[in-house]
């Protein structure tokens, strides 16, 4: 009988001495902080910045850090650590920056995080009942230099190649896409043009009365886009773009539009790292050549056609907002349109929950180059050509929920994260 209940009374006791360990960890009076941000190493914070209690929910925090990020010209990024004081912080917020370098590794990009974060705690801990656990340190510059000019003058190229092959004994699938472009962004303009390619094929064979039959599905596509930016103010822009496209499932042999552009933005794009609301208006005079002749009896056209567009997006405390519609039509033909709605959400609803959606629909009425004469089985089967269709939609969801202990101050890497 022992020897049966020995097993049962070491977990209790492992477990009795693992939690007496364990709230050793929590540190006494001090604040606890929430981090909301999907790049950083948090483990590698907890690590650095151990004066605090981390939680695993915002509304157990005191200091509650919201990390966003925005694209920079040169490819990297620019990070803003939104401070929100709550409880005995009430009112008390403030707003951090700094930049990472494209191609930066994610260890300089952590090192720039921890030291972002210790400078906006600053702000909270001295007034907290640890103020004198902190230690503030100045560094000495060893010579301040001049500003360099840049040799580049704002310009980023860029070039890629992706393949991907995978395959068994009756089936092989290889694609290949390409890229190049070239970039530069200002204060007040953006300008950006590419090239890309890709190659699609795919072969299988199949066991049939009269012996083995292969099949081989072939799509390619050529893209070249060209934007230039302008801005006006704080609310207003415009510009212009140029797109030259091919592609064989779509049964475009050549077409290139040009569309002049204007973007009205509600919120001031100062504040875009937090909140977006923009209204983009643009008219596209559009020359189309096909493959085959369509079922409009067309081997080619001129068009012309405008596309109204509008988007939300929001970054708070309970989670981030992202809501788009854009709707677009030819000018000869009133009923050629399509509706387009794209909708993202993640929030925490309450402690210890959220919720995930994703999602987008689509109205098609403007398939001008859809070949004509009825597709064959096999197109239809390998996808290798565009159909007629009134929609198109796709979503996902989730939820999650977790309880527990409100501390995470503990790292732990055996066996991986």
């Amino acid at each position: 009988m022992l020897h049966k209940l020995l097993p049962a009374v070491l977990f209790l006791v492992s477990s009795f001495i693992y939690s007496q360990s364990n709230q050793q960890l929590i540190k006494e009076d001090a604040p606890g902080v929430f981090i909301n941000c999907w790049f950083c190493d948090l483990n590698f914070i907890k690590e650095q910045i151990p004066i605090v209690n981390y939680v695993n929910d915002r509304n157990d925090a005191d200091i509650n850090i919201l990390f966003t990020s925005e694209k920079t010209g040169s490819g990297g990024f620019e990070r803003t650590a939104i401070f929100f004081g709550q409880k005995q912080f009430g009112g008390k917020n403030d707003t951090l920056k700094f930049s990472s370098l494209p191609n930066e590794s994610a260890n300089i990009t952590r090192d720039k995080t921890v030291e972002i974060i210790k400078l906006g705690l600053v702000n909270y801990l001295s007034k907290s009942p640890i103020s004198d656990k902190i230690i503030i340190s100045y560094k000495i510059p060893e010579q301040v230099k001049t500003k360099e000019e840049d040799p580049w003058d704002f310009w980023v190229f860029k070039l890629s190649l992706n393949g991907n092959l995978n395959g068994e004994e009756k089936y092989n699938y290889l694609n290949l896409y390409g890229n190049v472009s070239a970039s530069r962004v200002t204060e007040f303009t953006k300008f950006y043009t590419s090239f890309s390619s890709s190659y699609n094929e795919s072969n299988y064979k199949y066991d049939s009365d009269d012996g083995v039959i292969n099949y081989k599905s072939l799509s390619r596509q050529y893209n070249f886009y060209v934007h230039n930016y302008f801005a006006i103010d704080e609310h207003w822009s415009w510009g212009i773009s140029t797109n030259l496209y091919k592609s064989t499932y779509s049964n475009i042999d050549f077409s290139g539009r040009i569309s002049p552009e204007v973007e009205y933005n509600l919120y001031p794009y100062s504040v875009s790292n937090e909140r977006q609301l923009r209204l983009d208006y643009k008219i596209s005079p559009v020359y189309n050549n096909y493959n085959t002749e369509t079922i409009f009896f067309k081997m080619d056209e001129v068009l012309f056609s405008q596309q109204l567009s509008a988007t939300l997006s929001l970054i708070e405390q309970w989670g981030s907002t992202s809501v788009s519609i854009s709707g677009s039509n030819y000018f000869h033909d009133m009923s050629k349109y399509s509706i387009d709605l794209y909708g993202d959400i993640s929030w925490q609803l309450f402690r210890g929950f959220s919720l995930n959606l994703y999602g987008q629909y689509s109205k098609i009425r403007n398939q001008i180059s859809l070949p004509k004469g009825t597709a064959s089985l096999e197109e239809v089967l390998l996808q290798r050509r565009q159909l007629e269709t009134g929609y198109q939609f796709w979503g996902s969801f989730g939820v999650s929920y977790s309880f527990g202990s409100i501390y995470n101050n503990i790292v732990n890497p055996r066996f991986g994260n």
